[in-house]
């Protein structure tokens, strides 16, 4: 394995998790308001619950998705989907509401999301493209 090839690794990892922590940041943060309430992630009909499970899902793939190998790719955009799905749905279902907006909160969710699916996008065009080889020990 060559030095920019774990570097590589260890940014992919890195960008990852650290995607998912913001998007679980997010949750935590407004989803809802309107004058003086705010709601979170967790209160009423929002899925904070289901963005923080499948994130917790996809930190085990993570590890995979760094060395390009197609389990852990498709675990982790499946993951993000379900994320920045059930921040979406949240945007849609407050718009059906008169009066406030959608909180930080929310959007922080569904950017980290989108960029969580994004940067395993790119691990899964790496490994299409042939770039580098998805396990260094079964590999000829």
């Amino acid at each position: 394995m060559t030095g920019s090839r774990r570097g590589g690794d260890r940014r992919i990892a890195l960008v990852c998790r650290g995607t998912i922590v913001v998007a679980i940041v997010g949750v935590f943060g407004t989803w809802r308001s309107a004058g003086a309430v705010s709601l979170d992630g967790f209160d009423g009909p929002h899925n904070g619950w289901l963005v923080i499970i499948f994130a917790l899902i996809a930190l085990a793939g993570i590890r995979s998705v760094a060395r390009r190998g197609w389990l852990g790719i498709v675990l982790v955009i499946g993951c993000a989907g379900v994320m920045l799905l059930a921040g979406a749905q949240s945007v849609i279902d407050d718009g059906d509401v008169l009066g406030g907006s959608s909180g930080w909160g929310v959007w922080l969710t569904i950017a980290a999301s989108a960029a969580l699916a994004g940067v395993t996008v790119y691990a899964a065009l790496m490994r299409i493209r042939g770039s580098t080889r998805a396990d260094p020990i079964t590999s000829p």
